[in-house]
């Protein structure tokens, strides 16, 4: 399989930087828009300007570069519960990058399980009431389930970005 080649291109209206927006894709005709911050675009609207269109495309590379190595994949903790089989609760707040030492994974997990124990291990999943004739609530239900703190299950969370700091760019001359 040969290698993927971008095609790119930046288009927009000379008199104002803001409009201006840099376009990738296999082909020529399957363009999509790349995402840039104001600040972003302003840079590459000087580096067109100034260097041309390969210096401002390096730009936009190294912007897509410095984003792609932003984005982690993260996981987190939590505790099957006893009531119903498969279910789990955790804590989507507190997460790690996949990459993170035993000792931050496991600094994690005593954190999220003393949360959980704060409750005795009950987190409530829905609430349910009825409303009399004028709207007064009546007979509040809530829903829990308790987690089992023997049965620990680890959870993909998928992507996120992480940011850092990155160097800036300097375009070869």
């Amino acid at each position: 399989m040969g290698k993927k080649r971008f095609y790119y291109a930046i288009s927009g209206y000379r008199w104002a930087s803001e409009s201006f927006r840099a376009s990738k894709g296999l082909t020529e005709d399957s363009w999509g828009v790349i995402p840039m911050t104001p600040d972003e675009q302003r840079e590459m609207v000087i580096l067109l300007m100034k260097d041309g269109f390969d210096t401002a495309i390096g730009y936009v590379k190294h912007v897509e570069r410095a984003r792609e190595r932003q984005r982690k994949s993260v996981m987190t903790y939590g505790f099957l519960t006893k009531e119903v089989p498969g279910q789990f609760v955790y804590c989507p707040q507190l997460y790690f990058p996949s990459d993170a030492s035993i000792d931050e994974r496991f600094r994690m997990f005593k954190k999220i399980r003393g949360v959980l124990e704060e409750t005795d291990g009950r987190v409530t999943v829905s609430t349910e009431c009825e409303l009399n004739g004028e709207y007064v609530l009546m007979n509040i239900r809530e829903n829990t389930v308790t987690a089992d703190f023997d049965r620990p299950v680890c959870i993909p969370m998928g992507e996120m970005v992480i940011r850092c700091p990155e160097p800036t760019y300097r375009p070869h001359t």
